[in-house]
């Protein structure tokens, strides 16, 4: 059973911290909540910075993101986290918050436990952190080593998901102006490829993907 899994991507980077993120939540690999929010700079107070980067973020948002951190622990609280390159997005949330506080083990009820899932199960109930990490960047590397390029945009060309891109955006009623390196975008961009990857090989373990993203 792979039970809920919040695909993440954030535009923004040490500096100037998170200006804007995408979260689609999966449930049993269906599209079931989407969130997105701009956000004003914690880390850098030069203006000219902020306009420089502003295509992230559209007005840049009237909070900062750590007001938006509750709203991520009570996600991680009820699920796994995925993102494309998962390692960005873990220092991202890490600059504002190192631990989610004590969360249940969403990995010790699954079926198919190898050793090693077994060991990371033990290891997720007495570590609090944000991961494990599923990463779809590291997934579609190791399962499709012949693709040219794998950055989201590539893949979603490379598997013919343009469309199911496109009919998310507008079910989610998102500007037809965002595109590729806008979260929202991403994030669902991220959760298809995610999607299409389980369906192809019919993945039914969570422990599987976590497995695969390391």
């Amino acid at each position: 059973m792979l039970d809920t899994i919040h695909v993440i991507d954030f535009e923004g980077n040490r500096i100037y911290g998170i200006l804007e993120y995408g979260l689609v939540t999966l449930k049993n690999n269906t599209i079931v909540e989407f969130s997105t929010a701009s956000c004003c700079e914690k880390f850098s107070t030069q203006v000219a910075h902020f306009t420089e980067h502003s295509r992230f973020t559209g007005n840049g948002g009237d909070k900062g993101f750590e007001e938006h951190l509750p709203f991520f622990i009570k996600k991680r609280a009820e699920g796994i986290f995925c993102a494309h390159g998962a390692s960005g997005e873990d220092r991202l949330l890490r600059r504002y918050c190192l631990t989610p506080g004590a969360i249940d083990d969403h990995l010790k009820n699954t079926q198919k436990v190898s050793q090693k899932n077994a060991e990371l199960a033990t290891a997720t109930a007495s570590v609090v952190t944000w991961g494990p990490w599923i990463d779809t960047y590291k997934i579609y590397r190791k399962y499709y080593p012949t693709a040219q390029r794998y950055e989201v945009a590539e893949l979603i060309r490379h598997f013919g998901l343009e469309k199911k891109l496109e009919e998310q955006v507008a079910k989610q009623r998102l500007s037809r102006e965002l595109t590729f390196h806008r979260a929202p975008y991403d994030a669902l961009a991220t959760a298809l490829l995610l999607q299409n990857f389980i369906e192809h090989f019919q993945i039914e373990d969570i422990c599987f993907l976590l497995d695969i993203s390391v």
